[in-house]
């Protein structure tokens, strides 16, 4: 979810100063999916987006790949550089160099899908751009004294999209060659890429990266190399870089063994390898874990609970947080309206673990409830809920706060993943159809908003998705027959990525536009 957020889709949760705490999300883009939130991403699910395994079939990108040396014909060694490697999903390609060993003049042409080769300019040892490029499968040629001493292919092919997380207003989502774009509500520099202003089209962050999650109004992600990088606007810390805002990554510290990461409505938290967690940014209401003493810490602090030595996953949401062990346990800490409470009714500041004997594969935190995958073992997954329950975000059919994990009702479907919006949650089945349950004011199920609100998880259509993120008020997927990115819900920041704002539910689901 989030509202923010929203959780993780890792979507991720909303401030309640941004949203209001009001009844009823990443990381986040923080984020459904065959397998991550609301708010969180990488490693296991997160709480604003969730899918299965990404598929890392392209290999280099339109900007330039490395160094390729074609040899044709003749004596002559010709040295063809800046294109991409195998596919790529970029429509123009920029500073492509062709050099002779010794010198020489070229000419180059260029053919698509096996047609005639149409002269392009270029001059030995300078760069040029190829620009407009349609789909389809590339071969460009460099002629050297009447005779084609090299030739090297590329293929120009739609994108296709690996993971995607749903923040308060906006969206992240990364291709299968690594490239991250975000979209909508940019204000506060949320989209990373530098401009500080919002975009109903998508932008491009610069970098390559494995993981993304799209909080209230920020964002985190961790680089193809493992280190962790945090943008936006927080004057609580939840960059966890000692600033306060900034409109393109940040690192956070110098480590590279980050595994996964859940940006919450003002708070952040993260999982090196080896299993220790770490969380920064708002701790008024005991987000980050740290004890009744700490009410913010501006850069990632070690979260420790007894007889815990590694957690799998974490998922932030609007002043809370949760968490799994290793071994599956649950374990949430924060505000008590999320179902996070004491003993006493209080507030809990520190890492407490729900009794009872369940095992989470995978958890995602909305704005004020969220929602885990229950290891079955030899029996089939299935899905639980707590927290809030106002909007019939936990799926039990009742509207009461449940105070721990709570089985949906009767006869619901089977799910084997999940992610929570800010007041709604939606989860794949085993063949990978979509479920959805909670508020649909703007037809963030998938659903004409007629009908305000699902008690029960309903299936939005018999598409199949590969992987889904739930923002505050909107929702995104990739389908899995082709790895394109749909969204839906609420447009009025630009979050679906259509090139335009809309105050209008937008309850069908339909393709992003690409820019590029």
């Amino acid at each position: 979810m989030k509202r923010e957020l929203l959780v993780a889709l890792g979507l991720s949760v909303g401030l309640c100063a941004a949203w209001g705490c009001g009844e009823p999300e990443e990381d986040p883009v923080e984020d459904v999916g065959v397998e991550e939130d609301a708010g969180d991403v990488g490693g296991e699910e997160d709480a604003g987006d969730i899918g299965g395994e990404e598929d890392a079939d392209v290999e280099e990108d339109a900007d330039g790949g490395d160094e390729d040396t074609d040899v044709g014909g003749g004596d002559v060694s010709v040295e063809v550089e800046g294109l991409p490697e195998g596919r790529t999903y970029f429509r123009s390609v920029s500073g492509v160099v062709v050099t002779c060993e010794e010198g020489c003049e070229v000419a180059c042409e260029l053919s698509l899908d096996g047609a005639a080769a149409e002269a392009v300019a270029c001059e030995e040892g300078q760069a040029f751009d190829l620009e407009g490029l349609e789909y389809g499968e590339y071969e460009l040629g460099v002629v050297v004294d009447g005779e084609v001493a090299a030739t090297r292919g590329f293929e120009v092919h739609p994108p296709e999209w690996a993971s995607v997380s749903g923040g308060a207003g906006h969206t992240c989502s990364i291709l299968l060659d690594g490239h991250l774009v975000c979209f909508g509500d940019g204000d506060e520099g949320q989209l990373g890429d530098g401009a500080g202003a919002s975009s109903a089209e998508a932008v491009l962050v610069d970098g390559t990266w494995s993981a993304v999650d799209a909080g209230a109004s920020h964002t985190c992600a961790i680089s193809e190399e493992g280190a962790l990088y945090c943008w936006g606007t927080s004057a609580e810390g939840a960059l966890g870089t000692g600033e306060t805002s900034s409109n393109s990554p940040v690192q956070v510290g110098t480590e590279s063994d980050w595994e996964s990461v859940s940006a919450g409505g003002s708070h952040s938290c993260g999982i090196r390898a080896g299993g220790a967690l770490y969380c920064w940014g708002d701790s008024t209401q005991g987000a980050t874990g740290l004890g009744s003493e700490v009410s913010e810490a501006t850069e990632p602090v070690l979260v420790e609970a007894d007889g815990v030595s590694a957690w799998s996953a974490v998922s932030a949401g609007d002043g809370f947080t949760c968490a799994l062990t290793d071994a599956g346990a649950l374990y949430c800490w924060g505000r008590a309206d999320a179902a996070v409470v004491g003993p006493n009714g209080d507030t809990v500041s520190e890492p407490r673990a729900y009794a009872g004997e369940l095992e989470f594969s995978a958890i995602s935190a909305g704005l004020v409830h969220a929602c885990g995958v229950v290891d079955g073992g030899e029996s089939p997954d299935d899905v639980q809920c707590w927290g809030e329950g106002a909007a019939y975000q936990l799926g039990t059919g009742e509207t009461r706060r449940e105070n721990s994990p709570t089985t949906r009702a009767v006869g619901s479907v089977e799910l084997s993943s999940v992610v929570s919006g800010a007041t709604f949650s939606c989860g794949l089945a085993p063949e990978g159809t979509l479920n959805c349950w909670g508020s649909n004011t703007s037809g963030q199920l998938g659903f004409d908003p007629v009908t305000a609100e699902f008690p029960f998880p309903a299936q939005v259509s018999e598409e199949v998705w590969e992987t889904v993120g739930a923002g505050f008020a909107h929702s995104c997927g990739v389908r899995a027959s082709d790895k394109s990115l749909l969204c839906w819900g609420d447009n009025s920041a630009g979050a679906l990525g259509r090139g335009n704002v809309s105050e209008e539910a937008l309850f069908e689901g339909a393709e992003i536009v690409w820019p590029f």
